[in-house]
């Protein structure tokens, strides 16, 4: 692939090799994106500190109405369960990176169901399931870059940003990204300015995201005294009053951010 003016990605198909020219590349290959790399964008990272494992489990006595959180916050560790219907769940779970051996392969499965029961699941849950799909674990950390957009190339989804799939926001940022995109492109002649456009305003979004997830993992998942202090402080008053918490699966990236809305939730007023 080639940035530039009129960006052009190279084909190769049968021992052919073509190179198309296009008034516009967009990357939307994930949290490894090659597009990425080759447009020479800069990636971030936050410290890497949480891994998720999933797996797609079947005869599951859940029913599809409603998904099921556990959380231990003392071991950082949470239990998503999201029923997707004909007896099939989708099961995952967050741990501290030094907490567990990574969940790989159907050996694993036991050892996921033991930890999962450990955190609080009720072991009816897992009592008749199979797996039917592969278990895998990857990072959970953040990392993006900065204003995706570039000579031509523009970012999206997970290959601008990705977010910590225990709070979930990965998908709705993904379809917010193309969205926004679109809308630029249609309202510019000049689509160079519609893909500074595009690249401002998913940085303004990601930062909300970025910043709610941050309060949210340092409330309900950080381990330690300082941490169990925290919940001790804020999560009684978030309990008599629910409008301390950020309302980020409701609202995404127009929940405020301001420091009376934090202060607000971690009790310090």
């Amino acid at each position: 692939m080639k940035p530039g003016g009129v960006p052009s990605v190279v084909l190769e198909h049968e021992g052919r090799v073509e190179e198309a020219h296009a008034r516009l590349v967009v990357g939307a290959d994930g949290r490894t994106s090659l597009v990425r790399t080759w447009a020479g964008f800069t990636v971030q990272h936050d410290t890497a500190w949480r891994m998720f494992a999933g797996v797609l489990l079947d005869n599951s006595p859940l029913a599809p109405e409603a998904w099921h959180e556990v959380l231990d916050p003392d071991r950082g560790q949470v239990v998503f369960l999201c029923p997707v219907g004909r007896g099939r769940v989708r099961a995952y779970f967050g741990y501290p990176k030094d907490a567990h051996r990574r969940f790989q392969g159907a050996a694993a499965l036991p050892r996921l169901v033991e930890a999962s029961l450990s955190t609080g699941a009720a072991p009816e849950i897992y009592a008749e399931v199979r797996a039917i799909g592969p278990l895998a674990t990857f990072d959970a950390d953040n990392t993006w870059v900065e204003h995706p957009y570039r000579a031509g190339v523009a970012l999206i989804g997970d290959a601008a940003a990705t977010t910590d799939p225990t709070i979930g926001q990965g998908m709705s940022l993904t379809l917010r990204d193309a969205r926004v995109l679109r809308d630029h492109l249609l309202s510019h002649d000049d689509w160079d300015a519609a893909g500074h456009g595009y690249a401002a305003s998913h940085d303004q979004a990601y930062t909300v995201i970025h910043t709610v997830e941050h309060w949210l993992k340092d409330l309900l998942l950080a381990t330690g005294p300082e941490a169990e202090a925290r919940r001790a402080r804020a999560l009684p008053l978030i309990g008599q009053d629910g409008t301390r918490m950020p309302d980020l699966f409701g609202l995404g990236p127009d929940v405020p951010i301001g420091e009376m809305v934090r202060r607000r939730f971690f009790g310090e007023e």
